[in-house]
């Protein structure tokens, strides 16, 4: 095939008029599938970087810090972390490595006073008939393990009991200072700590979502939104917070 000029070409012996006309339509409707394949690209693109962006912040609210200020308080969170010393991620590193996902939980293993406090939470555990594994990260997301952990409620402990739950098991915390001490034994406080989770577990018919919501609002919260874990964010987030370590320990 040979072109003749602008007008014609030649193909097998004959000659085939061109039309100018055809062929501007044609190359203009060439570039304007172009501009919009390359607008789709664009936007492809912009999705991806969105998403990955926001993945990174989701990791990055998913993680749990807790430290221990200077009046024995806890501090917990998963929004930027103070630059505190002492702070330890409870749930997750705040940034996975790269290429591997974050080991949620296994975090929890790793602070300091989990070892000591390990087979006082499970000796509770079994005492009161109850899973040692929820028991652990009850007292994980309550204090982190730290026996001497006093909220600005006034929980204490390991398990962070309220003195009025105490003295529904027995022990007096708000009239002596031995009581309140005897509440922070590591070995008691787990003790009063199982048994109040496990008659929570009882009340809500074996669900444990309904019961760690009661153990951190109360159990009079979760009667009032008919037996559902209350519109409250810091419930919210302490119950998804606790089963995600409570499935991590369980496996």
């Amino acid at each position: 095939m040979k072109s003749i000029g602008f007008t014609h070409f030649e193909a097998a012996g004959r000659r085939y008029p061109i039309d100018p006309a055809a062929v501007v339509m044609r190359w203009c409707g060439l570039r304007g599938m172009l501009r919009w394949t390359l607008r789709r690209v664009h936007a492809i693109c912009t999705l991806m970087l969105l998403s990955a962006v926001f993945h990174v912040g989701a990791v990055q609210a998913e993680a749990i810090w807790q430290f221990v200020d200077r009046d024995g308080v806890v501090h917990i969170g998963n929004a930027a972390p103070p630059q505190s010393r002492g702070l330890v991620w409870i749930d997750q590193p705040p940034l996975a490595r790269a290429g591997q996902a974050p080991e949620r939980g296994v975090g929890a293993l790793r602070l300091p006073g989990y070892k000591d406090a390990k087979p006082h939470l499970e000796a509770a555990a079994l005492s009161a008939a109850i899973d040692p594994a929820l028991v652990i990260a009850v007292a994980a997301a309550e204090s982190a393990f730290n026996t001497e952990a006093v909220s600005r409620k006034g929980a204490l402990g390991l398990m962070q009991v309220m003195p009025a739950t105490a003295e529904r098991y027995g022990v007096a915390a708000h009239s002596t200072a031995e009581g309140r001490k005897a509440v922070m034994e590591p070995q008691v406080n787990a003790q009063i700590g199982s048994r109040y989770l496990a008659d929570l577990l009882r009340l809500f018919d074996g669900d444990k979502e309904l019961a760690l919501a009661a153990y951190n609002a109360g159990e009079g919260a979760v009667m009032k939104y008919g037996k559902r874990i209350p519109p409250y964010p810091e419930t919210q987030q302490y119950v998804e917070r606790v089963m995600r370590l409570y499935r991590t320990l369980a496996r």
